[in-house]
């Protein structure tokens, strides 16, 4: 029964006075669409880029000889059989894999040369895991069966002055400390936004890298492409589980592939919550406000009850209900908001211009802002403005709770 008294004088107070109340409503409203739009940009705009960079080069998890990461040698390898491709296939997560052969090595047309990273691939296998088939902007890719094929970058293309059809003297030295020479016909330009890569990345089948390194049936990773992001590390350890090498063998997941991409998500993800903990601070005094003004306009009031006999509990209890009843109108017009247009931004990503798009495409992902509704989002909002209204009611409540009644009765 004091329940019910209490939830209908809080409900009566909160619009004691509408216009304050509905400013106050406003505020946080406006808070809680930019807490889930935020957030939710935040986490479509980092999927899109892991995404689009881990299909660029280097899939969610890989698998390669100890110590390549950090070498990048010939010396780092794992052998590529039947049977690891089984396991790797039949690993529960793995969406798509493709060994590869990457080394150095001098390229030259004529009297231009210039040092290249070679990358040896499976183009049976490559399109399962990324997109630089998608890259090619003159020729064609490296096809299937194709013998001394090449596809170069636009940039490096104009260093050598190559076009499709052209022969390049690919030179270096393979793994049996023999020199490797061989002649490669240009069967593609492609444009890399990496300006490093697209001047420096030569990439042949993984059956001539082998054979022009001597190197049997040796490959310096396997890249792997997962369901999601967020299960590499998962699919990591089924892989630790199942996979069984005669050298020394790592596995590692895209976030240690690519710490510069990790770094620049940690930076996002900083402003993004210190913009939000400023909107949400001003909305907590604008409750704070709202209630602490009910509360003095009501000082007579309140000392008249608690005169009549009301406990100091039930003004405060009152009090407190008041400030969550604001928040949980704001909070769920917020979210009839914030929802239904977080799910159509989703469906309708939109096109970045200026300096975001150079950072994005970098690291090979398309220029858009993309948005994710996750479950976390709303409830981690309806979590704050809730958390927001309970501390803004503690003073004002505990000041009503406080009143004496003799005090305020001699005004009267």
């Amino acid at each position: 029964m004091a329940g019910g008294l209490e939830l209908r004088l809080a409900w009566r107070n909160v619009w004691r006075n509408p216009r304050r109340t509905g400013l106050t409503l406003a505020a946080t409203v406006f808070a809680v669409v930019l807490t889930v739009m935020t957030v939710g940009m935040g986490a479509g705009l980092h999927e899109k880029m892991i995404e689009d960079a881990v299909r660029y080069a280097s899939g969610h998890v890989a698998i390669s000889g100890a110590g390549y990461l950090e070498n990048r040698t010939l010396e780092q390898y794992v052998h590529f059989d039947a049977d690891v491709e089984r396991r790797v296939r039949d690993t529960e997560g793995v969406r798509g894999f493709a060994p590869r052969v990457q080394n150095f090595a001098l390229i030259a047309k004529g009297s231009a040369t210039s040092g290249v990273a070679v990358l040896g691939i499976d183009p049976a296998r490559e399109n399962s895991v990324s997109s630089l088939s998608e890259r090619v902007r003159e020729g064609s890719f490296i096809q299937v069966g194709g013998k001394r094929e090449v596809v170069i970058g636009q940039r490096l293309a104009a260093k050598l002055s190559a076009g499709v059809g052209d022969e390049l003297l690919l030179y270096s030295v393979a793994y049996s400390l023999e020199t490797a020479y061989e002649l490669f016909r240009v069967a593609g330009v492609m444009r890399l936004p990496d300006p490093t890569l697209d001047g420096n990345l030569a990439i042949i089948s993984l059956a001539d890298a082998q054979d022009f390194f001597v190197y049997g049936d040796r490959v310096s990773e396997i890249a792997i492409l997962t369901d999601d992001a967020d299960r590499a590390g998962e699919v990591s350890e089924r892989l630790l589980a199942r996979m069984d090498f005669d050298v020394p063998w790592e596995i590692h997941t895209w976030d240690e592939l690519m710490p510069e991409l990790v770094q620049i998500i940690l930076l996002d993800d900083a402003g993004m919550y210190i913009t939000i903990f400023i909107v949400v601070v001003v909305v907590g005094f604008g409750i704070l406000n709202t209630i602490l003004m009910a509360v003095l306009e009501r000082r007579k009031e309140f000392g008249v009850v608690l005169a009549l006999g009301l406990r100091p509990g039930a003004v405060f209890r009152t009090v407190y209900l008041e400030s969550v009843m604001l928040a949980g109108v704001g909070l769920l017009v917020g979210l009839a908001i914030a929802l239904p247009l977080l799910v159509f931004m989703e469906s309708n990503p939109i096109p970045l211009t200026g300096g975001m798009t150079e950072v994005m495409e970098l690291f090979g992902a398309e220029p858009v802002m993309t948005f994710k509704l996750k479950p976390l989002n709303p409830l981690g909002s309806t979590a704050t403005v809730l958390c927001l209204a309970v501390v803004a009611a503690w003073y004002p409540a505990v000041k009503a709770s406080r009143g004496r009644p003799v005090d305020v009765l001699r005004s009267l």
